[in-house]
């Protein structure tokens, strides 16, 4: 049932932002598909949230309909499991190890859904979800169509979902036997990794910005102490940029840049995302200044 006026607040992992005008909970893949279906014919403009992690809400909401993926059904077939792109990601790491399976344990403590990790190509630890994709059933143009993984065109923390309309209905995710004691072994001390690395106390969105791939772009002469790993990996962590300025801990409103995690944006106690934007800002224009590198936001903007 299609509802009016529901704050953004309350599904988003960062509990920021306004109004949906309009808001529908789809149960399964026909209700998702039906409510898109139906906003198009309409031409309403539309968004579809899983975990509302990685995104910011403006203030004043969203001037359209939001639709809350629950589409969640999970499918073991031997190796290979199909999970619906509202599926908890943590669910489905539990639920696969407990059918021995492995493969997936890179992304335990990742918040969102499936279809979001599906869209962004999540990743951690060196692994990443195009490593386990095999399929991913769309809905395009009114139709339902599989797309292999090259169509895909996977890349760091992006897809071709970032850039069409297609709606993420399943993922199809190629596993491999493994053994229950050690995945739950390694999960235990990645959890407690991230435990102590990220501040998994207060609200958040995640990493906000993207990691920086070391290309002829990069004036490596301005980045002194550069860690070796990051040179043999051509990766530059942001944190690590950040966490060079000493602003952890920079307050704006109720938003803050972590004091344990210098890549997250924290919401201390009614933040805004006024409040966020102006940190974001912030440290953009300090990067930009020192180092001269452009970070680029991993999180998504709604409504703005």
């Amino acid at each position: 049932m299609f509802q009016q006026n529901i704050s953004l607040s309350k599904y988003t992992s960062f509990k920021i932002g306004g109004n949906a005008k309009y808001f529908f909970i789809a149960n399964n893949s026909d209700e998702l598909s039906k409510a898109i279906t139906d906003a198009q014919k309409k031409k309403m403009n539309y968004i579809v949230l899983g975990g509302g992690s990685i995104v910011l809400v403006s203030d004043s909401g969203f001037d359209g309909l939001v639709i809350i993926n629950k589409n969640d059904g999970i499918d073991f077939q031997k190796e290979k499991v199909i999970a619906g792109s509202g599926t908890i990601l943590m669910n489905l790491v539990h639920k696969s190890i407990e059918k021995g399976l492995t493969g997936l344990e890179w992304s335990v403590g990742i918040p969102g859904t499936v279809g979001g990790a599906v869209r962004g190509n999540a990743g951690a630890y060196r692994g990443q979800m195009s490593d386990n994709i095999s399929k991913v059933e769309v809905l395009r143009d009114g139709k339902i169509i599989s797309l292999d993984k090259k169509e895909c065109e996977f890349g760091y923390r992006q897809s071709i979902f970032q850039t069409n309309t297609d709606l993420i209905l399943s993922a199809k995710l190629q596993l491999q036997k493994g053994d229950r004691a050690e995945s739950e072994k390694k999960i235990k001390e990645l959890f407690e990794d991230r435990k102590n690395k990220q501040p998994l106390e207060y609200p958040s969105a995640g990493s906000v910005f993207k990691n920086v791939m070391i290309d002829h772009n990069i004036n490596l002469d301005k980045l002194l102490n550069l860690p070796k790993e990051y040179l043999e990996y051509k990766k530059i962590p942001a944190a690590w940029l950040i966490e060079t300025l000493d602003i952890k801990g920079k307050t704006i409103g109720g938003a803050q840049i972590s004091s344990k995690h210098a890549n997250f944006i924290v919401n201390i106690g009614k933040a805004t995302a006024n409040d966020v934007i102006q940190l974001i800002s912030y440290i953009k224009m300090l990067v930009r200044d020192k180092y001269g590198i452009e970070l680029q936001e991993e999180l998504e903007y709604i409504g703005f």
